[in-house]
């Protein structure tokens, strides 16, 4: 977290020398100079230069990573520590996990950004608008992961070192009551289209979010919370807008897909012009970091396309010859030319699922397995024959929802515990893993680093740990 208001300055006071502020196409990962907020296209570069960071830290793989091996997604092949920690399920605050620093140094500069276009009339209105709904969805979206990772976390809407310094947990409630706020005013603010550095003019990069990913990531957040209605509402304001449409498996994944409702773009310099997850996961040596569990192979239905398009092999020499499995969702590992794959954040068969599990819990049937089938066909599967009562299709759901968002942000261990499914599936995953799993709950979140607790001598450590 921010601790001193040199960091805001770390933001917005000018590199000596500085000639071009970042653009859209391609971004950079420069900050920003102290006139930032003096013309429109200097402040769009500092809106922009987050998703550079986002990218550039490898937020998407370390998320994935991280999440899938404390559920039942990846296995180990790394000895690192922190990669031991989380496959055994023993997380420790001394090994700083989770993305609590990187995710409040982002929501810190949303807040400084929203801060300097209040009343600034060095802008047009239209430009504010959309930055300042560009800026409340990321901070959105960062605070979504936080409550879900670390369950109560702290609630900063302003650059206010004096309260940031000393703040306590907000309950995950009134975080996500924040989330509700930022994303219904983000999706009242920001355009239909996807824009350019102009702010105005329609592009096709998918890689500035815009009105229909904040309806994407308001619908999710409605589905967590329970509120059917809503989470169908905002699915449906998503499944039916002609932006948006299912690609086959091969091309899903690249940019620009029809498929992405939102993409991080990779930013430039970069030595492998790749996005962090295809230039991670896919294994090259028996001794990269991780892949694909058998808990996870073994869940594909026969002839299931997603096991033949998103799972790679790399099988060894004899003595013995072993076959490792990768996620391949990402073709691409590294390469010289210009990029072909964005790294995608948001995706329509993603809203697919939720639509059909908000249905089914509001006993629409028919609608619920329309959707379940819509995904299902695409994975070259026979439209589903399973039993009908809720509690089956909520079951198939969940399963349909592991073999097609597996390795994405976090997806099946977020659904393995907003579904309290966390206990009986870990309860049995966690020794094959080599490590325990506790019923009392304190695995469910990340502990806080400890040197944040050390700093902040109001902030407590997530209890267990």
């Amino acid at each position: 977290m921010k601790k001193a208001s040199c960091l805001l300055i770390l933001f917005l006071i000018s590199i000596i020398g500085c000639k071009k502020f970042v653009e859209i196409d391609p971004p950079i990962t420069e900050l920003v100079t102290a006139s930032v907020f003096n013309n429109a296209s200097s402040a769009t570069s500092a809106q922009t230069v987050i998703y550079s960071k986002m990218s550039s830290n490898n937020e998407s793989y370390n998320l994935e990573q991280n999440t899938g091996l404390l559920a039942d997604e990846l296995a180990n092949y790394s000895g690192s520590s922190l990669n031991l920690a989380f496959y055994h399920n023993a997380m420790t605050a001394a090994l700083g996990p989770g993305p609590w620093t990187n995710a409040y140094g982002y929501i810190y500069d949303c807040n400084a950004i929203l801060e300097a276009l209040q009343n600034n009339t060095a802008i047009k209105p239209v430009i504010t608008q959309q930055l300042t709904g560009e800026s409340k969805f990321l901070r959105a979206f960062w605070y979504f992961y936080l409550a879900n990772i670390y369950g109560d976390v702290p609630l900063l809407t302003s650059t206010d070192y004096k309260i940031n310094a000393t703040i306590s947990r907000t309950p995950r409630a009134q975080v996500y009551q924040q989330i509700i706020t930022d994303l219904t005013d983000a999706k009242n603010s920001l355009s239909a289209n996807y824009v350019d550095a102009t702010d105005t003019i329609a592009t096709i990069d998918r890689v500035r979010p815009n009105k229909f990913a904040a309806a994407a990531l308001l619908a999710r957040t409605y589905l967590y919370l329970g509120k059917y209605d809503s989470a169908e509402a905002h699915a449906t304001s998503v499944i039916n807008n002609s932006l948006y449409s299912l690609p086959s498996l091969d091309n899903a994944f690249l940019k620009n897909s029809s498929e992405a409702i939102w993409q991080l773009m990779i930013p430039l310099p970069s030595s492998t012009n790749a996005t962090p997850d295809g230039n991670k996961f896919i294994l090259i040596s028996a001794s990269n970091n991780v892949g694909i569990s058998s808990f996870l192979l073994n869940s594909f239905e026969a002839n299931d396309l997603r096991y033949t398009k998103w799972i790679g092999k790399y099988p060894t020499t004899p003595n013995p010859a072993t076959t490792y499995y990768y996620t391949n969702k990402y073709k691409v590992r590294s390469q010289t030319t210009a990029p072909t794959e964005y790294t995608m954040v948001l995706r329509l068969a993603e809203q697919y699922l939720i639509r059909a599990e908000a249905r089914a819990m509001q006993n629409e049937t028919a609608g619920a397995i329309a959707d379940l089938n819509a995904i299902r066909s695409r994975a070259g599967l026979p439209n589903y024959a399973g039993a009908t009562d809720k509690a089956s299709l909520l079951t198939a759901i969940l399963h349909e929802r592991q073999v097609e968002l597996f390795t994405e942000w976090g997806h099946r261990w977020f659904d393995l515990i907003r579904t309290n499914s966390v206990d009986s599936v870990m309860g049995r995953v966690a020794p094959l893993k080599g490590g325990t799993w506790s019923l009392d709950g304190h695995q469910k979140l990340y502990p806080i680093y400890y040197y944040e607790i050390l700093s902040d001598p109001n902030l407590t450590q997530t209890p267990g740990y």
